[in-house]
């Protein structure tokens, strides 16, 4: 299965993953009274816009003001109102045929003339409304397009999006997977150049040239949080002008795309020679995510079971309360967040989360352990019909990488 990048302007997947997605979404869109939904995307942000209509907004730029919107019927054809520039992108890329355009500024008119084209004037449509979900257009415009439908019902469609979207086909599947190997080749490839005396800037940099080496070059390609030294408490920041030196722990929390399709996780370094605590605790919470995985992580398990099986874990570590005590309190940390086109999405795997795991979901787990410093680690893993499946297994193994003096 393919998924390698190229310049050629075709939609990311064959014509049956979007009809898959379009029969999908009519069979939800029945089920909760829908007769249409509508998805937007501009020059910053467009995952439900491209999951449906195969089209991404060229996306070298990031620009708020040009929303593209898809409007899918429950029954005939979808149209699309493009920003005149991307007209012909969206014509060679999305599998819909009916694409109108408009020049700036954005109003609500092309929506509104293509609802009344489709006779949806009196419908209810589902639009991103909701957790987790922006509507990408402006507010007034939005509320205007309300007002001159008075007959139309404009209601939440999260719960159907990420119903759709939390659920991985096999081609995204191998996106995913595809973006991970990108990421540990990178992350290996990195650890075993860098050196002491280098900034996390500059590290950052070395790691982003060998990203883009390995085939992640689209915007946006990467993602990189890095900390080091012994004073970090997981502030998930961006790279510092702060020199790397001896002794110092280096955690860097990397991604890559493919299609669209985030792949990220962590690894860990130190610069010399590891001492004994920090061997040791890096082994100890690579083996909680770890044994939390192979031993809990199947269809049907809650969300809820899961994260008390990790705090199961630290507890026969004879670890403090206070190192696990944030899955456990409020707001309650979670111990994995879904991964797709974002690189952190629905389902959240949470104590207050009593929803099951289901085949085809994409996790991205995570563990911290704070002791003076911070170690953490991270795997991205497939739920599948009877299990699991590691998609950045290949470079699963309990190495704490050393850096060179």
């Amino acid at each position: 299965m393919n998924c390698t990048l190229s310049d050629k302007l075709t939609t990311d997947f064959p014509q049956d993953e979007y009809d898959s997605r379009v029969k999908r979404a009519r069979e939800l869109m029945e089920a909760e009274n829908f007769d249409a939904i509508m998805v937007t995307g501009d020059l910053s942000a467009a995952m439900n816009y491209r999951y449906f209509s195969g089209h991404l907004p060229r996306d070298y730029q990031s620009n708020f003001s040009r929303p593209h919107v898809m409007i899918l019927p429950r029954e005939g054809k979808p149209a699309i109102i493009a920003y005149v520039l991307n007209e012909r992108d969206a014509k060679i890329t999305s599998w819909v045929r009916n694409i109108r355009s408009y020049t700036q500024p954005f109003t609500f008119q092309p929506v509104y003339d293509a609802i009344k084209e489709l006779g949806l004037e009196g419908s209810t449509i589902g639009a991103e409304l909701g957790v987790d979900q922006r509507l990408m257009m402006p507010v007034l415009e939005f509320q205007r397009l309300q007002e001159n439908l008075p007959s139309a019902k404009f209601v939440d469609a999260s719960e159907l999006l990420w119903e759709m979207r939390t659920i991985k086909s096999p081609r995204e599947v191998e996106c995913i997977k595809r973006a991970d190997e990108m990421n540990g080749q990178s992350l290996d490839r990195l650890y075993q150049t860098i050196h002491k005396g280098m900034t996390e800037i500059e590290v950052a940099k070395k790691l982003v040239t060998l990203m883009i080496e390995e085939g992640s070059w689209r915007p946006p390609h990467d993602q990189i949080i890095m900390n080091s030294g012994p004073d970090w408490r997981i502030s998930f920041a961006a790279p510092k002008d702060k020199v790397i030196t001896t002794g110092d722990i280096l955690f860097i929390d990397s991604g890559c795309v493919v299609k669209g399709y985030w792949g990220e996780f962590n690894r860990m370094g130190v610069v010399g020679k590891p001492t004994e605590r920090q061997l040791k605790n890096h082994e100890i919470i690579r083996t909680i995510v770890q044994k939390t995985i192979a031993d809990a992580v199947r269809p049907g398990v809650k969300m809820s079971d899961l994260t008390k099986y990790l705090v199961k874990m630290y507890k026969s570590y004879g670890l403090d309360y206070e190192v696990y005590k944030s899955y456990l309190e409020y707001p309650f940390m979670h111990l994995s967040h879904g991964i797709g086109l974002n690189s952190s999405e629905p389902p959240f795997v949470r104590i207050d989360n009593e929803k099951p795991l289901k085949p085809g979901m994409t996790l991205s787990m995570e563990a911290y352990l704070k002791d003076g410093e911070v170690y953490g680690t991270e795997e991205d893993v497939l739920i599948t019909d009877d299990g699991y499946d590691i998609l950045s297994e290949k470079f699963l193994d309990n190495k704490l990488y050393l850096i060179s003096v």
